[in-house]
């Protein structure tokens, strides 16, 4: 082989290798599909705390035992959302600063680390990147807009001149899972898993940066092990489903599902065998449960009521075009309200009371971005 060839066969090869390297650094590698397992969600508690309550459950997923009150009371506070909190938790939400916002990835990070997470606030992120982390078992916390709304950015200068980025009805939730179509999270507002399709998720995303958390523990796995289960086995039977035997169960259908590593799309197949929780066995789940006396329902009715009126601060009243009773047995059902405390979005104020806000503004006759005031009375059933 002559020298010049020997010299194109090399560079050649160094082009091949480093189109390689290319092709890898693009995510080409990485697969279609993947989920992370094991994620527990919980609805925030207040209504601008979306950032600490994605904290606390990726805290819990790592083993950390963190609130999302002590994760609030942990921040910083600021009028810069880079900085620290801004405004109160109780504050509407849809807000930019100096009013009631939230908290960007910095602070919320720095208050991970002190909780002994380790964790690192990222910006300006690739999807590539976000879908290596899936790909290691590790749930990332992301910054979009509301519902993975579009949203327009705007820079706010704080008091000390320094300027954030920020937007309107800035949100927080869990990356747990994509396809290349869609992608899964846990959203902080409902607790719940959700699926959005990429193309919304990546617009909503780039509003604040692609901004995220990354996190890990070098004292726990990455792939969350499942618990230790002292509880019975259970063998699936044709036409059974996850939710269907969560029920039958009394556990949630994700924590049956964490324990069993069992991922999306949540499938499950006649013959497998899944573990149930500890405490939970064959013979207390087939076991009929006595029928309660009439004054063991009336009293478990009220108690009900009970914690429903101290929760949600409900009032009975029958409108006052309601047709007159006939008789003692026709007295027309009462419609339950609640009274807004603090102004509100329709949809800040259904996450507070922990009401669907689609349903809260069906009966109301509003839209998701109306505000409701203070005094204000609004039907809940």
């Amino acid at each position: 082989m002559s020298q010049v060839k020997r010299l194109l066969w090399i560079l050649t090869l160094v082009t091949i290798l480093i189109l390689a390297d290319i092709s890898k650094a693009k995510g080409e590698d990485l697969p279609d599909a993947a989920y992370v397992s094991g994620v527990v969600g919980h609805a925030q508690g207040y209504s601008i705390s979306c950032e600490a309550r994605s904290a606390a459950d990726l805290a819990e997923f790592w083993g950390f035992n963190v609130t999302e009150t002590a994760f609030l009371q942990a921040l910083p506070s600021s009028d810069n959302p880079d900085q620290g909190f801004v405004g109160s938790p109780d504050e509407v939400w849809g807000q930019i600063p100096p009013n009631g916002y939230g908290v960007h990835a910095g602070p919320v990070a720095e208050t991970l680390r002190s909780f002994g997470l380790q964790a690192e606030a990222r910006r300006n992120l690739d999807w590539d990147a976000m879908r290596s982390e899936i790909n290691t078992g590790r749930p990332v916390i992301i910054w979009v807009i509301g519902s993975m709304w579009s949203g327009t950015p705007v820079d706010y200068q704080a008091k000390d001149g320094s300027i954030a980025r920020v937007a309107a009805y800035e949100h927080t939730m869990l990356l747990t899972g994509y396809t290349t179509t869609s992608v899964q999270v846990i959203d902080a507002g409902s607790g719940q898993y959700e699926y959005y399709w990429l193309e919304n998720f990546l617009n909503s995303w780039s509003v604040l940066g692609n901004m995220a958390v990354f996190a890990s523990s070098t004292s726990h796995q990455q792939v969350k092990a499942a618990p230790e289960i002292l509880g019975d086995t259970y063998t699936v039977q044709t036409g059974d489903h996850l939710m269907a035997l969560a029920r039958e169960f009394g556990v949630s259908w994700q924590e049956l599902a964490a324990i069993n590593s069992i991922s999306y799309p949540y499938t499950i197949y006649t013959g497998q065998v899944l573990r149930l929780p500890e405490g939970v066995t064959m013979a207390n789940v087939n076991e009929p449960e006595p029928e309660p006396a009439p004054i063991e329902l009336a009293s478990r009715a009220k108690t009900v009521k009970s914690r429903l009126s101290e929760r949600f601060k409900l009032h009975n009243y029958i409108p006052s075009n309601a047709p007159a009773s006939t008789s003692m047995n026709e007295n027309p059902e009462p419609i339950e309200t609640a009274i807004v405390l603090n102004t509100n979005s329709v949809i800040g104020f259904g996450r507070s009371i922990g009401m669907a806000w689609h349903v809260l503004a069906l009966l109301n006759n509003l839209s998701g971005t109306d505000i409701v005031h203070a005094g204000q009375v609004l039907r809940v059933r």
